[in-house]
C-alpha cells in the first residue's frame, strides 16, 4: 500500500506513450453472442432474458457513453437485458450503494472506488472475475493495475481507468497577481494566499470526510517519504514527523480561509476554475475534457503537485473499477458484460479514456492506440511530468480511511496540531488493522 507502481509497469507504459512500439494484444475476445447480428436482441423473447441492474454515478457525456454501451450490448446478444441507472456521485457512494446492498436490492453490476474496495470485498459483494478474462486479455493489463484489485489471488474488479492528480490553475489570475506557478509547498501557500479574495478561493481542496478527502491528501504525505501503514500493511506508521507536517500543511489552508470549507460544486469538479470562483485546484486527469469543452474560454492549465523542501514528486493514481455483486444470482452474465465492455475490443476503452474523459488506460494496447492523444495540451503535462511520480491509491479498510479523515479534520478545525492529531489516531489505526485481519 502506498508503494510506487511496479517499475516494469511504468516502464512499459511510458515507452508505449512516448515511442513507436509494437502494438500489444488488441484482443477482440469476449464479444457476446457469437455470430449474433446487431438486431438479434430485438427479435428475441425479452421475457426469457435475464435482467441485470447496472448502477453508477455518471452524468452528461459519461452517462451517455454508458447508456450507449448498455444499448449496444442489449442488441448484440440474446441472453440478458441490462437496466442502467445513474445517481449523484455523493448519494451513490454514501447512501445508494450501501442501502441497496443492505436491503438486498443492490445492483448486479456497479462501480467501486479504491477507498471503498476493501469494505465491499470483505462483505462478499465483489465476485471473483479471474476466469472471465477473454483469452490474452489479462496479459494486456499492466500488472500493477490488476494487483490493485486482487485479494487472496482473486481478481475482484476490472480496472478501466487510471486517474492522476495535478495542480490546475487559471493562468490569467496568476499573471494578474504577479504569481508564478508554484513548485514548492511554500510557494503554493504564498500563491494561494495572494490569490484569495472575497469572490475567489485561492485553492480548492475537498473539505468533507470520505475516500476522496484522503485521496487528495495522500501525496503530501508521500512526498516526504511518509505513509499511513508500514511496508506490509500490518501496523500503523502514522505517528511520525512526516505525517504531522503533511497534516499541518493541509490544515493551514482551511484555518486561514484560503481553501473554503463549503463548496457549491463537488471538489472533483473543474467548474470552480471554469466559473472563475477559484484560482487553483488540485484535481485529476478527468477534468481536462470538461475544461476544454465547457470552459474553453477560461485560460486553465495544469502543473505537477508542488513538493516540500527536500521532498520528492508524488501524485495519487486513482480510478474507479467495474465490479459484479458477489451475491447476485447472475454473476456469470454480469461478468461477461463488463469483460465485453472494457477487456474486449480496445476501441471502447480508447473512446472512454480519450474522447469521453481523459485518463490513462490500464491496458497496453489501448495506450498504444491513443498515444497521439496522450501528448496533446494539458495531457502532455501529465504524460511527461506527472505520470512517473504516480503512486496507486491505497486499498485501506474503511475504518482506517475514517480515522485518517478524523486526523485531517482535527487539524483543519484546530482541535489538534499535526503532531497531536497523528498521535490521537495512531492507536485507532492499529486497532482497525487488527480487526480487519481477523
Amino acid at each position: 500500500m502506498g508503494k510506487r507502481w511496479k517499475s516494469l509497469g511504468f516502464a512499459v507504459l511510458t515507452l508505449l506513450l512516448m515511442l513507436q512500439v509494437a502494438c500489444g494484444n488488441s484482443n477482440n475476445g469476449g464479444e457476446p453472442g457469437g455470430n449474433n447480428t446487431a438486431d438479434s436482441g430485438q427479435t428475441a423473447d425479452v421475457g426469457k432474458k435475464v435482467k441485470l441492474k447496472f448502477w453508477d454515478f455518471h452524468s452528461e457525456k459519461e452517462e451517455e457513453f454508458f447508456k450507449g454501451l448498455v444499448d449496444e450490448y442489449n442488441k448484440v446478444q440474446d441472453n440478458v437485458v441490462i437496466e442502467y441507472s445513474t445517481f449523484n456521485q455523493t448519494d451513490y457512494t454514501t447512501t445508494k450503494l450501501p442501502t441497496g446492498f443492505a436491503s438486498g436490492e443492490g445492483p448486479d453490476i456497479y462501480m467501486i472506488s479504491p477507498g471503498d474496495f476493501m469494505k465491499f470485498s470483505k462483505s462478499g459483494l465483489m465476485a471473483d472475475l479471474s476466469l472471465y478474462f477473454p483469452e490474452g486479455a489479462k496479459e494486456d493489463f499492466l500488472p500493477a493495475s490488476l494487483d490493485a484489485v486482487t485479494v487472496d489471488g482473486k481478481v475482484l474488479a476490472l480496472p478501466y481507468e487510471l486517474e492522476l492528480l495535478g495542480l490546475y490553475y487559471n493562468e490569467q489570475m496568476l499573471k494578474d497577481a504577479g504569481v508564478e506557478v508554484p513548485k514548492t509547498w511554500d510557494e503554493l501557500y504564498a500563491a494561494s494566499k495572494k490569490l484569495t479574495t472575497d469572490k475567489v478561493a485561492g485553492l480548492i481542496l475537498p473539505p468533507d470526510k470520505g475516500p476522496y478527502f484522503n485521496f487528495i491528501w495522500y501525496p503530501f504525505l508521500w512526498q516526504q517519504g511518509g505513509n499511513v501503514l508500514n511496508e506490509d500493511g500490518t501496523a500503523s506508521k502514522f505517528n511520525t514527523p512526516e505525517t504531522a507536517k503533511a497534516l499541518d500543511f493541509w490544515g493551514r489552508f482551511f484555518k486561514e480561509g484560503i481553501a473554503p470549507t463549503k463548496l457549491q460544486q463537488g471538489p472533483w469538479e473543474i467548474d470552480h476554475l471554469g466559473k472563475k470562483t477559484a484560482a487553483m485546484q488540485i484535481v485529476g486527469t478527468w477534468a481536462i475534457n470538461r475544461a476544454e469543452e465547457v470552459f474553453g474560454d477560461v485560460p486553465i492549465n495544469v502543473a505537477p503537485l508542488p513538493i516540500p523542501e527536500g521532498g520528492k514528486a508524488a501524485t495519487d493514481a486513482g480510478g474507479w473499477k467495474f465490479a459484479v455483486n458477489g451475491k447476485s444470482k447472475h454473476v456469470d452474465e454480469a461478468a461477461k458484460f463488463i469483460m465485453w465492455a472494457f477487456a474486449g475490443d480496445p476501441e471502447r476503452a480508447l473512446k472512454w479514456c480519450t474522447e469521453i474523459k481523459f485518463a490513462y488506460s490500464p491496458r497496453k494496447s489501448v495506450v498504444e492506440k491513443g498515444k497521439e492523444v496522450y501528448s496533446k495540451g494539458m495531457r502532455k503535462v501529465f504524460t511527461e511530468q506527472i505520470y512517473d511520480s504516480a503512486i496507486p491509491e491505497p486499498r485501506y479498510p474503511s475504518e482506517v480511511l475514517d480515522v485518517v479523515g478524523d486526523a485531517m479534520q482535527y487539524v483543519m478545525f484546530d482541535k489538534y496540531d499535526g503532531a497531536g492529531a497523528a498521535q490521537q489516531v495512531d492507536g485507532k489505526i492499529n486497532e482497525a488493522i487488527q480487526a480487519a485481519n481477523k
